[in-house]
């Protein structure tokens, strides 16, 4: 479409929305109910793991594969209890009395604490005589699943073969085969719980400290190695989302009908509980930040306007911007989540920078036009391209953000994009008929000359740097090489802790996790072969235990748990030798027999760590949450040791969990970002090159604000804040944003020149032109964005600061480097003096 043919549009479009004013504005009402009426039924995504989710087609095969073969491990909540001892009887019975209540609650399928379970214990037969009970297939319990069963009468067949396979296995340790070490396991054996009906067992305090003993697989998980924490788990149903909420107040008004012993300390964890927090939060912070931004909106509009409608009206426009965009999010499935939670803010504070750009322009126009009608005709034709191209640059900046590899992020570059332009509709079809329709802006007096202080200083000071480019330009060039110095000092890193302050519970629990615990983070490796004898070689397990005692020795890791411990556990319950937890398995018979002995229980222990088809198996890596860069070196470092270990067998390897997909998206996404930002400056300056029809605007258009982000990234490594997939996206948003101003003021100089302008009179037009709009908006922006600094979440607080700063920049350097570029680098036109009489003319 040639420039004539988009003048004709223009003007015809112009001519239509001043003329049927009512048609529109009830149009754009109609259009904004129908979306409204859905904001309902939208969704919260409260995962922050979503933020490092891998969406890439083998990663999700992986995860399918795993949650299959293994289950769902992310629907356990934790109730965390902390002691000087939680052994002692008060604290036992207390975990009891809790444990209990817990299980009353609807939405909890089931219960695990160590004063629930079915715990071994090795005695000594001359204390305590054998009861009138005998040794039972389920007494194999291991940490997995100890449950309260009646005890069968005696061995059945199968089991006495399995027996004798591991007795004969071993010799010398089980001497006398099945005949001696029978009885004997059922004399030095107890599978007890420390509770019933009424309470503590006897001695319960000295049975279950015997219990641990002989349970070590229980310390790390359930119970800290000093007694001084424990955890009770509620296995959860799969609820509903917004049925979770109600879940967790239950589980905390159980907790809080139940007096603690003095000195305890009861917390709710676990990642069911960490979304809920979240959710919660969101909630909070769109209550708190959108009337905030509105609030700061509205301030800088009076500020700028003197003008009720000027202030109210760019309100009411984005307000119907947010319910068409909330509304098509509920329509196509889409979930608030923790990234775009900041999208409301995003769209009021850029559909307000429009409507700052059109309602100012409108008030220049009507001294000149006179006639309301014909000042907007002239607003819309004169504005409606270049507010196209600054939104147009906007939403190719965040739809960049598509070439991230998580769901989250490349839905926030969807949504915010298609926000940008419903936003750019709206100003469009909405604001025009309203504001010709309305009481007309108060005029400036013509007999005082300084009736606009802010446009005069602009022109002032532009004149002065059109007199003296070079130093400007000399100037930027030393800043840009400190910030340079600094860019390169900046960290690429993320934890997923990132979201919390320090003191947050959340952050405190979750590192008390770590301290006592396991953590939250978890590595899970696969195993996946065709050969079911593959996992019961005792080559192949002494080659993954290597790796298993390998991966242990890094500080990142808090604990690691796979099969063959299980099987090692029940052994040494055999044999009563610890020993065996170092020494390797004897044959394929002895592991089998353990196999199946644990097998053969209703609930399978094994079962989380093995298939019954024998041909896929698992190790649990428990990460400390140290940050994706520590991760990765060590993931990098465990991934060859697996490949040296297990060259030799028939065996694939998968990788998942938070821990595994987190940080490696991370690294990918973080590269992947910041390409898909080079592109996205490619594509804008195309777009620039296109709309002014001059490669060399297009050029001067980029400088202004791509130095910026370099400054940005300096002030990232003073402030040691991390580059990652949260604080990435910031800049893909600022230089879409911050290029806006420039757009404007290349508009209105091209504008000059082709009304018959030398280069500095346009410039100085141009500054009083668009200088006060574009101040206007880049503090709105700033202002605006800086209001994310009252989020509940570290990242999105960062993210408030970081564009704030870097707006804030883009606004100097359009000041002050653009007229220096354009001075020194425009079309060469017959030179022109600035002297004062210029600046009285402008």
């Amino acid at each position: 479409m040639g420039s004539s043919a988009i003048e004709r549009f223009l003007r015809r479009y112009a001519t239509l929305v001043t003329t049927y004013r009512a048609l529109f504005i009830v149009g754009t009402l109609t259009v904004t109910a129908l979306f409204a009426s859905q904001i309902p039924k939208i969704e919260v995504d409260p995962a922050p793991e979503n933020l490092l989710s891998a969406s890439d087609s083998e990663a999700i095969e992986t995860q399918e594969i795993f949650a299959e073969a293994f289950g769902d491990n992310s629907r356990i909540l934790l109730v965390l209890i902390t002691a000087a001892d939680v052994l002692t009887e008060p604290n036992l019975l207390y975990q009891h009395q809790l444990a209990t209540a817990l299980k009353a609650i609807d939405g909890v399928e089931r219960v695990e604490s160590i004063t629930e379970m079915i715990l071994p214990r090795v005695i000594d037969p001359a204390l305590e005589p054998a009861e009138e009970e005998d040794f039972d297939l389920d007494d194999l319990e291991d940490l997995d699943s100890l449950e309260d069963e009646d005890l069968e009468d005696s061995f059945d067949p199968e089991t006495v073969n399995l027996m004798v396979d591991i007795f004969e296995a071993d010799p010398e340790r089980f001497e006398g085969g099945l005949q001696v070490m029978g009885p004997r396991i059922q004399e030095t054996l107890r599978f007890e719980s420390i509770t019933n009906e009424e309470g503590l067992v006897e001695d319960a305090e000295t049975k279950i400290r015997a219990a641990l003993d002989a349970s070590p697989l229980l310390v790390g998980r359930l119970i800290s190695e000093d007694s001084q924490a424990v955890a009770i788990a509620l296995f959860l149903r799969d609820v509903e989302g917004r049925e979770m909420p109600h879940l967790v107040r239950s589980v905390e008004e159980a907790i809080a009908a139940l007096k603690a012993p003095d000195e305890t300390e009861v917390r709710v964890a676990g990642l069911p509980f960490v979304r809920n927090t979240i959710a919660e939060r969101l909630r909070t912070d769109q209550l708190v930040l959108l009337p905030a931004t509105l609030l700061v909106c509205m301030a800088l509009l009076y500020f700028a306007m003197r003008w009720v409608l000027g202030v109210f009206l760019p309100i009411i426009a984005v307000s119907l911007t947010l319910l068409i965009v909330l509304g098509g999010m509920a329509i196509t499935g889409m979930q608030l989540n923790i990234l775009n939670n900041i999208i409301p803010p995003l769209l009021i504070i850029i559909g307000i920078t429009d409507a700052i750009h059109l309602l100012i322009r409108y008030r220049d126009e009507l001294p000149r036009r006179g006639a309301q009608k014909l000042a907007g005709f002239h607003t819309v034709f004169i504005l409606a391209s270049a507010l196209f191209f600054t939104d147009i640059t906007t939403s190719v900046g965040l739809g960049s953000l598509y070439a991230a590899k998580t769901a989250m992020l490349r839905n926030f570059g969807i949504i915010a994009a298609i926000g940008v332009l419903v936003a750019y509709l709206i100003t469009i079809v909405f604001v025009p008929p309203v504001m010709i329709a309305a009481k007309p802006p108060p005029l400036p007096d013509p007999k005082k000359k300084r009736s606009r202080p802010l446009e005069t200083f602009l022109v002032i000071f532009t004149a002065r740097v059109l007199r003296n480019p070079w130093p400007v330009l000399l100037i930027t060039l030393g800043i840009l090489a400190v910030s340079t110095f600094f860019a390169f000092r900046v960290r690429v890193d993320h934890a997923l802790l990132d979201q919390f302050d320090k003191d947050d519970p959340v952050y405190v629990t979750t590192r008390l996790l770590e301290e006592k615990l396991d953590g939250i983070r978890p590595m899970e490796v696969i195993f996946e072969t065709d050969d079911p004898e593959l996992f019961i070689d005792p080559e192949f397990i002494a080659a993954i235990e290597r790796v298993q005692a390998f991966a242990e020795e890094d500080s990142i890791i808090l604990r690691t748990m796979s099969y063959p411990a299980m099987l090692r556990q029940s052994l040494t319950l055999f044999a009563n030798d610890a020993a065996l937890w170092e020494e390797p398995f004897r044959s394929k018979a002895q592991v089998n027999a353990l196999v199946s002995l644990l097998e053969r229980r209703e609930e399978s222990p094994i079962a989380r760590f093995m298939t019954e088809d024998r041909t896929l198996a698992r190790m649990q890596l428990m990460f400390r949450d140290a940050g994706a860069e520590a991760a990765i070196r060590f993931i990098d470092k465990v991934e060859a040791e697996f490949e040296r270990e297990l060259a030799e067998y028939p065996v694939t390897l998968r990788y998942t969990g938070d821990a595994y997909t987190g940080s490696k998206t991370q690294s990918a996404v973080v590269l992947d970002l910041l390409a898909s930002l080079l592109a996205a400056i490619l594509i804008i300056f195309v777009i620039l090159t296109l709309f002014f029809r001059s490669l060399r605007l297009g050029l001067l258009s980029i400088p202004p604000n791509l130095i910026p982000l370099v400054g940005t990234l300096g002030y990232m490594a003073v402030r040691d804040i991390p580059l990652n997939m949260s604080t990435v996206i910031i800049f893909s948003i600022s230089f879409s944003l911050a290029v806006d101003g420039s757009i404007h003021v290349l508009a209105r100089f091209r504008e000059e020149m082709n009304d018959g302008k030398a280069p500095a009179s346009a410039l100085l037009r141009a500054a009083r032109g668009t200088g006060r709009a574009n101040v206007i908006s880049y503090l709105t922006l700033t202002c605006g964005f800086g209001v994310m600094l009252l989020s509940s979440f570290v990242p999105i607080r960062q993210f408030g600061e970081l564009i704030a700063v870097t707006v804030a920049t883009c606004m100097i350097a359009t000041v002050f480097l653009l007229p220096a570029l354009l001075r020194v680098f425009s079309p060469k036109q017959t030179p022109i003096e600035l002297g004062r009489s210029d600046l009285e003319r402008h």
